[in-house]
């Protein structure tokens, strides 16, 4: 099997394993323990999940766009501070937020499934220059992920 298929496989695997993780653990902590800060000017972890859930949202569009557009995808940023100040995930319900994330996450990975093999391989340009493959942002997608959940569930 071709290393780029093996590292969508590994993703998918990953980002179940994350989904399990956090759905078995999330609802351990109290609102209050979710509201609260990691650290002085740090987010929450409704406020991290939140940031998960915008970066599912970019990432669907990312995913979508590198199988589509004929040239490379021209990688566009967000202001992620931004996206978790407009969301207001630290007054939104945890038990609104982990099932937008957790069925976002799988119709990510019914995507990602689903991407033939020569479109893993779609060049991805960065604004600095930096070029990779649709196979790495997706195994990228999934490591973030991982860290995220880690502060989490890890505080």
């Amino acid at each position: 099997m071709p290393t780029s298929t093996i590292l969508a496989h590994e993703a998918v695997a990953r980002l179940q394993e994350m989904l399990s993780v956090l759905n078995a653990h999330l609802r351990s902590f109290s609102e209050e323990e979710m509201e609260r800060p990691l650290a002085p000017g740090k987010w929450s972890r409704k406020e991290i999940l939140g940031h998960m859930i915008d970066s599912a949202c970019n990432n669907h569009r990312r995913f979508v766009l590198c199988q589509t557009e004929p040239a490379a995808y021209q990688m566009v940023p967000y202001n992620q501070e931004a996206w978790v100040q407009c969301g207001a995930y630290r007054t939104a319900p945890a038990a609104e937020l982990l099932p937008l994330w957790t069925l976002y996450n799988q119709q990510l990975m019914r995507i990602i499934r689903r991407i033939p093999q020569e479109q893993l391989q779609h060049r991805v340009d960065f604004e600095n220059g930096y070029s990779v493959t649709l196979g790495w942002l997706i195994e990228d997608y999934s490591v973030h992920l991982e860290h995220h959940v880690r502060q989490i569930t890890e505080g």
